[in-house]
């Protein structure tokens, strides 16, 4: 069974608390940049970090770099942030936004459904 555990997104400065995911110990967002060290989405995904911050501000973003997912099953609003190839997903919590998933465009349908297993997960590990 795994631990999951929220921490404050530390680079992200805004009103709303944003969070990211920890499982067993593993930061979802570090874990995610650490694989990009050396690519050329480095960039997209410091950029996709201020979308995230923008909206945590309470500002809009234009369609392209934000949506509400569709097709939720449960009452938890998810999110995906966009970039050209990246994709960051989270929900939103009473007071905060939490990181679950982060992905790429090419693999965003079973990046989608790992989002919602995490997720269901994370939210039942709460009930216990």
């Amino acid at each position: 069974m795994s631990k999951f555990v929220t921490q404050r997104v530390i680079s992200i400065n805004a009103k709303e608390l944003v969070e990211q995911l920890v499982i067993d110990g593993i930061k979802q967002l570090d874990k995610f940049e650490k694989a990009l060290k050396g690519t050329t989405y480095i960039s997209e995904y410091r950029t996709i970090l201020k979308y995230i911050e923008h909206a945590a501000n309470g500002n809009s973003l234009p369609e392209k770099k934000f949506k509400l997912l569709k097709g939720v099953k449960d009452n938890i609003v998810e999110y995906e942030f966009k970039s050209k190839h990246i994709r960051v997903y989270a929900i939103q919590m009473p007071n905060n936004k939490i990181i679950i998933f982060l992905g790429y465009k090419n693999t965003q349908a079973s990046d989608i459904i790992s989002f919602r297993s995490l997720k269901k997960r994370y939210l039942e590990s709460l009930n216990k």
